[in-house]
């Protein structure tokens, strides 16, 4: 059987990432369609996780494969040492979606964005006379990559344990998570302690020394923590306050994702620095981008020999192909107006939970932006208590079982992996929304049937 065999190929020859591989029996997708993907045996999944959070414009879209075969067949590679058309029209296009940020650097991935971002800051200020701004201010439960210097900023104690000494100078701080306030405020309050913390930060390390703060508008892999309105423009305030730059970390919650093509533009806030990656070409093709300012980008020219270039290449950053499909994927959220429909459907798919799980001792908290959403599981909704990490794989199994493919958070606190994440594509139905509500409180009921021990 070919099921059999694939299996066999998958344990021999993959590693895949955040498994533990030992009696691990992955599904072998072949082919997807709007919100669903088929494996193998054909059996249908409505993907709630879109991918990785980044099929934004659903699968199957002939728009994004004409796109990728015109530019193959006239230009399939070449690397942005010159140029080529497709990175000139796509950094156009960004620079137009993002007022104050017309400078586009193009890479592979979000890890690499946010690199990239890291070596921008730092160079900038040795380059602005003042070598000691080297400090990258982050926050606990954030993510922002995989490679060292992503992970170093990247607060999640259990993604970087066994990887340390991590890269100097990355420093977190409390994240807006106020299902759980570290400062123990209760909602609506002002002003916010887990913005005032990166002001407390900077002082204690001093102003001269720390280069930049990045966050993301909506923290996601994290447990989909939704800061209050108001707490994007105080940070942004406490950045300009102390001369350090603003990196808005938008890999997942560009696109529409949220409900914006940007989630920084909700709050009135213009960065210094943006990174994106997965929704720029809705993972048909791999590509990363950080957006700067004019601000910083005139920091980098002088003569020739001046040596204020920036030193970092990507063979593949900007490849035709990848700049192609972007182009065509935004024109797609563009004409669809997937932006508001991602507001519209995340606000109904937020409104039928709470309905839906109102009164479940499970669920302790329910939030959400756009097509983003979290469900934070505990053992009961007094005490707050985390669900331990076997209920969530046995939540994840039902969902599984019963054909919706969800995402948890995983790998982020020790014993605090308690959070069901919601990511479908933008272009999910209401037939489909509705059965990813049925089926996500069937399995949440189903914990108290079995009676499950949390």
């Amino acid at each position: 059987m070919w099921g059999e065999q694939a299996e066999s190929q998958d344990f021999s020859y993959l590693w895949h990432p955040l498994t533990q591989h030992r009696g691990f029996h992955p599904l072998v997708i072949e082919r997807g369609q709007g919100s669903t993907v088929y494996d193998i045996e054909d059996r249908a999944f409505l993907d709630a996780a879109a991918g990785l959070w980044c099929v934004n414009v659903g699968y199957g879209r002939s728009e994004l494969i004409e796109a990728a075969t015109r530019q193959m067949s006239m230009l399939p590679y070449y690397p942005l040492v010159q140029s080529h058309p497709a990175a000139l029209h796509l950094a156009e296009r960004l620079a137009d979606l993002l007022p104050g940020l017309p400078h586009l650097y193009f890479s592979n991935s979000g890890s690499e964005a946010n690199e990239i971002a890291f070596k921008i800051v730092r160079q900038y200020w040795k380059q602005m006379g003042q070598p000691a701004k080297v400090k990258i201010l982050s926050r606990h439960r954030g993510y922002h990559g995989s490679t060292l210097g992503a992970l170093s900023a990247t607060g999640q104690t259990e993604r970087r344990r066994d990887y340390e000494p991590l890269v100097p100078g990355f420093i977190q701080v409390s994240a807006p998570y106020c299902y759980r306030c570290p400062f123990l405020q209760t909602m609506p309050t002002t002003p916010h302690q887990c913005a005032l913390d990166f002001e407390r930060r900077i002082q204690i390390e001093g102003p001269e020394t720390v280069a930049a703060i990045i966050v993301e508008p909506v923290v996601a892999g994290g447990g989909v923590l939704v800061p209050p309105d108001d707490y994007l423009m105080a940070v942004a305030e406490i950045a300009r306050r102390n001369q350090v730059k603003l990196i808005v970390d938008e890999v997942v919650t560009a696109f529409g994702r949220t409900g914006d093509m940007f989630a920084h533009q909700r709050y009135g806030v213009t960065p210094d620095v943006v990174t994106m990656a997965k929704g720029l070409a809705s993972g048909y093709m791999p590509i990363g981008a950080t957006a700067v300012s004019d601000e910083i980008f005139q920091a980098f020219l002088g003569d020739v020999d001046s040596g204020r270039h920036l030193r970092h290449v990507n063979t593949f950053g900007g490849h035709p192909v990848a700049a192609a499909v972007s182009l065509a994927n935004i024109d797609v959220i563009v004409r669809e107006d997937l932006v508001q429909r991602s507001r519209q459907q995340g606000e109904r798919l937020l409104k039928f939970l709470s309905e839906s799980l109102v009164g479940l001792d499970q669920v302790g908290d329910i939030r959400g932006r756009g097509l983003l959403v979290g469900i934070e599981i505990v053992q009961d909704r007094a005490s707050k208590t985390s669900a331990p990490n076997h209920i969530m794989r046995t939540l994840a199994r039902y969902l599984l079982d019963h054909n919706i493919l969800a995402g948890k958070s995983t790998d982020v606190e020790a014993d605090h992996n308690n959070i069901l994440m919601l990511a479908p594509p933008l272009v999910i139905s209401d037939n489909e929304l509705e059965q990813l509500v049925d089926t996500v409180t069937a399995a949440i009921r189903s914990l108290s049937r079995e009676n499950a021990k949390l």
